[in-house]
Formats: C-alpha cells, sequence, structure tokens
C-alpha cells in the first residue's frame, strides 16, 4: 500500500522526499513575496533563495524567481510591478520544482519564516505533494531570545540596525534574502548555533 502512495506523488517530489535520508549541514536563507498571507486566495508572486553553509553566504548558489500570473489572480492595484515588467517569469508549477530541488533537505532560514512554509505548502498541494518537512529557523525568533523578549515583531530593518547591518532599499525579493542571511549569520554566531 506504502509503495503505491509514493507513486503519486510528481518525481521531484519523490526526489525530494528520498534526501531526507541524511542530515543537511546546508542553510537556505528562504524570501518570498505574496499577494498577502491568506493560503486559499492569495499567491506567490516571487521566491528568493541563498546557501549559507560553513557560516559563509553561497552567493553564486541563489535562485530569484518570478511567478507569472493573470490578472484575475491577483488584485489590479497589488504588486503591479511584478505584473507588467519585463522581467522573466515561469509557471508556479515550475518554480515550485525549482525551489524544491535547490533546497533538498537543508534547514529553511526566513523571516516569519512560518508563513512563507504555509504558501509554499499550500503551492505544492497543488501539485499533489505533501508538506514540507525541512527544519526551519526563524530570525525574529532568534531575535528575540538575544533581545530576551517574548514574541515581539521585529522588522527587518529593526533587526539591521540593531546589528548595525546597512539597511537596503528592498527593492526586489532578493534583497530581502541577504539581509535574512547576513542577520541570520550574525544571530547563529551569538546564539551559538552550529
Amino acid at each position: 500500500m506504502l509503495q503505491w502512495l509514493n507513486n503519486k506523488y510528481p518525481e521531484f517530489w519523490k526526489k525530494y522526499i528520498s534526501s531526507f535520508k541524511e542530515k543537511s549541514d546546508r542553510y537556505v536563507v528562504l524570501s518570498i513575496e505574496s499577494t498577502g498571507l491568506n493560503t486559499s486566495k492569495d499567491v506567490i508572486l516571487a521566491i528568493s533563495a541563498v546557501t549559507i553553509m560553513n557560516n559563509r553566504m553561497i552567493v553564486k548558489d541563489a535562485l530569484e524567481l518570478y511567478i507569472s500570473h493573470t490578472k484575475s489572480e491577483i488584485e489590479i492595484n497589488q504588486n503591479e510591478f511584478l505584473l507588467v515588467s519585463k522581467v522573466a517569469k515561469k509557471a508556479e508549477s515550475e518554480a515550485i520544482e525549482l525551489l524544491i530541488n535547490f533546497i533538498g533537505n537543508a534547514t529553511i532560514i526566513g523571516h516569519r519564516v512560518y508563513q512563507d512554509i504555509e504558501l509554499l505548502n499550500a503551492s505544492l498541494s497543488k501539485l499533489g505533494c505533501g508538506k514540507l518537512k525541512n527544519e526551519a529557523l526563524d530570525i525574529e525568533i532568534m531575535f528575540n531570545k538575544v533581545k530576551d523578549t517574548i514574541d515581539k515583531k521585529y522588522a527587518l530593518e529593526e533587526m539591521s540596525t540593531y546589528f548595525s547591518v546597512p539597511v537596503n532599499d528592498r527593492i526586489s525579493v532578493a534583497d530581502d534574502t541577504f539581509s535574512i542571511a547576513i542577520l541570520f549569520l550574525k544571530l547563529k554566531t551569538i546564539l551559538k548555533i552550529k
């Protein structure tokens, strides 16, 4: 019976599931731009990810994807730049597959990362896949530990200012990814995470 269940998944998902036979020492910093956080109606517009290994951001091992949507899927006033820009866009299914192949069994890092994971799980569900199995670390939760606060909300700019990290213009989803990566490396050192 279990063999039959495994056969119904797309090949990229089977490969992803099998990658968890071994533990990874790789982190993937993830940032998603979406129309909102309601997984039943909002859509992912852009995804960016970068690898961290051995306390270094591996810029050449990065991913930036923009997803094509029809105007009916997105409110006309929302993210008009992404709708009309000439930036190359991929179908949602192709973008999600590329992202899952990129992430593999790495630990996912993000700012309010559990919201991004919920959006990804909703997209994966549409493709007939299960939910992400990766461990995840949220820099906002980590920052709460450093500041000795509980469940306080911290913007990326606020955390960057605290650590004297230059704040970029946040023009693209990749800008957020690199800010999150720098903050994660600082927080990882302070909290002594291996």
